[in-house]
């Protein structure tokens, strides 16, 4: 008599394991038991439907490889009694993060002791040793891999040519923008919170949109006459990570009327809008400005500009349309636009940009002959040389001669920031 034999396949699905947020540069000192040691972390998300059972998974930074393991330390609870301990299971929507076993040390130096307000059920998990790796640095790609060949990275570790990840500053971390995108260098950005940092918490790009002012200028190569129309242009941009609501677009004078009020539809990330108005101008020189007001917009300082507009006849022989401009290519005052009034036209003038010393920095114009009376040029923080001058404050100084008459004006300026000087890496 033949046996029956019933044999069962059990087929593993793998959840939908991502990383969303590496903080690899803690705030404060660097050491054993400092703060750079103790409070590095990796942030795992289950995107799939089912529980992922995170015991033997591991987790490499290129240096070293540690094996993931359950959090046992109950004192935790004391400053977050809200995440969840002891085990590696890890529900879907939910979120993991992964500390450093040293976080909770109480003989930790320099401050900054378990700094982190951690979401609601976050499961904590550390590692079967000292540090994460052999201890995070700024340009380690991560990768987290199952027994079963799933894996999930963090700074294209099969890129290691393309120059990320790098270091995102003292106390900020790299969060994912897209959750279901791959992992590349454009779908990371530096963490916009203003902890610096969302450990067990929906990633703070994944709600951030930033309207800036990008561009505010004359269109006419001309100056106005006073009382005659003239055109300006604004470029508006949204420099976050999701779409902008509806917001509204201010323009008008100092001390006098709003003239443009407009209300603007969505906005998508990267996305530039541009208008053109037309207004008239004012019989003597003043600040034209424009403002965007949008709900929600986290970082509103970049959501104003202002220029000055000097009419033709004015008489003001230099006249710079900033006081300050920030040459980084942001998009935003970028330049410094510098208008001039001649007594008459066919003579010879020359514009150049000193620094506080007497040195001359840059020369605009040596001595050419110019056949217009008025006109708009612009310096774009560069030396003669090519480089990019130092912040500081400059002055403009502006030289006319003509059948044996000579004029001159200076005014000052300043470049308050310039490429190369941002305060931390710029957000993708």
């Amino acid at each position: 008599m033949l046996a029956a034999h019933l044999v069962l396949w059990v087929i593993f699905v793998p959840g939908q394991l991502v990383i969303n947020e590496v903080m690899a540069n803690p705030k404060g000192g660097s050491g054993i038991l400092f703060p750079e040691d103790r409070n590095e972390f990796v942030e795992l998300y289950n995107a799939g439907r089912e529980a992922i059972d995170l015991f033997n998974y591991t987790i490499d930074d290129g240096d070293a490889i540690d094996r993931i393991v359950a959090w046992n330390d109950s004192s935790i609870l004391r400053t977050s009694p809200n995440v969840v301990i002891g085990t590696t299971w890890l529900k879907p929507g939910r979120f993991a993060v992964i500390m450093d076993p040293e976080y909770t040390d109480s003989g930790g130096s320099g401050g900054y002791l378990q700094p982190y307000r951690f979401g609601d059920s976050t499961l904590i998990l550390t590692v079967g040793n000292t540090t994460i790796g052999n201890g995070l640095a700024g340009n380690d790609p991560i990768t987290v891999a199952a027994p079963y060949d799933d894996t999930t990275t963090f700074g294209t570790p099969s890129e290691p040519g393309d120059g990320f990840p790098y270091d995102a500053g003292d106390g900020f971390s790299w969060e994912r923008i897209d959750i279901n995108a791959p992992d590349r260098a454009d779908n990371w950005a530096v963490c916009p919170d203003s902890f610096g940092t969302t450990p067990g918490r929906q990633n703070a790009v994944s709600s951030y949109f930033d309207l800036t002012v990008s561009a505010l200028f004359l269109l006419d190569s001309v100056l106005p006459e006073p009382k005659a129309q003239f055109n300006f242009q604004v470029g508006v941009k949204n420099s976050g990570f999701v779409p902008a609501p509806e917001w509204q677009l201010l323009c008008g004078w100092d001390k006098g009327e709003v003239f443009v009020e407009l209300r603007v539809g969505c906005l998508s990330p990267k996305q530039e809008s541009l208008f053109v108005f037309k207004t008239t101008c004012p019989q003597a020189r003043t600040g034209l400005w424009c403002r965007v007001l949008c709900p929600g917009d986290k970082d509103t300082v970049n959501n104003f500009a202002r220029i000055f507009v000097t009419p033709r006849g004015s008489g003001k022989l230099l006249s710079l349309n900033l006081t300050t401009f920030s040459p980084d290519y942001d998009g935003y005052e970028d330049s410094l636009p510098i208008t001039f009034d001649l007594p008459e036209p066919e003579g010879r003038m020359s514009i150049k940009i000193f620094d506080l010393s007497g040195r001359t920095v840059r020369t605009l114009f040596a001595g050419r002959l110019v056949s217009e009376k008025q006109g708009l040029v612009y310096w774009d923080g560069r030396t003669d040389q090519g480089e990019m001058a130092p912040v500081g404050i400059y002055v403009v100084y502006l030289e006319y001669r003509n059948a044996g008459r000579k004029v001159s004006a200076k005014q000052p300026c300043t470049l308050i920031k310039r490429l190369g000087y941002l305060p931390r890496p710029e957000r993708m």
